[in-house]
């Protein structure tokens, strides 16, 4: 990952079709190629402050140095991404951001009254949404500073540079 921490790394959509999702920006915006993650492994989940097993497909491209993230439901349970969906919203949903001191950063924004929406790790590493909505309209997601996510993101990163436009969706890594 090339670009500095703390800084907006990621800006992810909530989809109803992740097919024509991916066609349009890979086709008409150029961006890719993405790297799909179906049934994308979110354990130890928690939205708002209850149990959830929400089952999500994302797909990851990069614009340049900013990261792309189209996330689609697979199921109905409770989760910031459903919960967008019942609102009648689709589209921007949260930008993601990996500060440098993970624990510190999420304490700050608790401090601040912003709630924890959803919380969750991949592969033994931690990452938050708290609920932003109404200082900057959409949730925002913090990463841990971990191995997980840092190869992850300069696997897709890398991919971008030089694209081609062959070969746009790919299967992901995890």
């Amino acid at each position: 990952m090339t670009q500095p921490l703390y800084t907006v790394r990621q800006i992810a959509y909530v989809v109803r079709d992740m097919e024509k999702a991916l066609k349009y920006w890979t086709d008409h915006l150029k961006v890719g190629p993405f790297f799909m993650l179906e049934h994308c492994p979110l354990e130890n989940q928690k939205y708002r402050g209850g149990t959830s097993n929400a089952d999500v497909s994302i797909a990851l491209g990069n614009s340049g140095d900013v990261q792309i993230e189209l996330i689609y439901c697979e199921n109905d349970a409770p989760s910031v991404y459903k919960e967008f969906l019942d609102a009648g919203k689709t589209g921007i949903h949260h930008f993601g951001m990996m500060p440098e001191n993970f624990e510190a950063t999420c304490n700050q924004y608790a401090e601040m009254g912003h709630e924890v929406a959803f919380e969750c790790t991949v592969g033994d590493a931690p990452l938050v949404y708290f609920d932003t909505v109404d200082s900057v309209g959409h949730f925002i997601e913090l990463w841990d500073n971990n191995p997980v996510y840092l190869d992850l993101f300069a696997l897709v990163e890398d991919a971008a540079k030089d694209w081609d436009g062959s070969d746009p969706v790919r299967p992901g890594p995890l």
